[in-house]
């Protein structure tokens, strides 16, 4: 399995399009010379007993012939690590949960305020600093494919729901959310997830 950062990071979110411009740096680290070029490795990654093939990036001197990494393409082997790691673990992808964000109609605010995590918790989920939890993962899942448990989970955030919202949920009329009284946890909605279904990231 070969992730790599360029196709699934650089078009994304615009933070991540700033970082990879400036993923070559101007001079070598080691003898300041401008002639460097841009290398892409396949490096093996173990987890859980696999090996997962990862691409990364280096820079070249073409004057002293040694390798270094910048800053920024640091942070995009990182990145693309993560996203390596939660592709083989069957979780939600950096892009797939911003994608995902935006079909539910939510900010980044109101998403940790329904989903849970912290403020600041689908930011950095969207710029692939941390992974989320598998809890987390199938909450999303489950708000994608049942209209009803995510109403219920708008509600209970305190979140209004808007015709946002309401678009967002394509299974569902606007008229049924408004008029649905509200689920009781201690009642507790019958679905069914399949940790291993994760492309294409489809909508019911």
């Amino acid at each position: 399995m070969t992730i790599t950062a360029d196709s699934r990071i650089e078009k994304k979110i615009p933070e991540q399009n700033k970082t990879a411009k400036k993923i070559i740096q101007n001079s070598c680290k080691y003898c300041d010379s401008s002639n460097i070029h841009l290398h892409q490795i396949q490096e093996e990654i173990p987890h859980k007993g696999k090996t997962l093939k990862v691409t990364q990036q280096l820079s070249i001197c073409s004057s002293c012939n040694k390798e270094f990494t910048s800053k920024a393409q640091n942070i995009l082997n990182d990145i693309s690590i993560r996203d390596a790691i939660k592709f083989a673990d069957g979780l939600l992808s950096s892009k797939e949960i911003y994608e995902a964000r935006s079909s539910l109609g939510l900010t980044q605010e109101k998403a940790a305020l329904v989903f849970g995590g912290g403020r600041n918790a689908f930011s950095k989920y969207e710029r692939a600093e941390v992974s989320q939890s598998v809890a987390m993962d199938r909450l999303i899942r489950v708000c994608l494919h049942h209209p009803e448990v995510y109403a219920e989970l708008l509600r209970n955030a305190g979140v209004e729901i808007t015709k946002t919202h309401l678009d967002s949920i394509q299974s569902t009329t606007t008229e049924s959310i408004q008029n649905s009284e509200p689920t009781s946890f201690s009642k507790p909605i019958q679905y069914s997830i399949s940790e291993h279904h994760t492309r294409p990231l489809a909508h019911t």
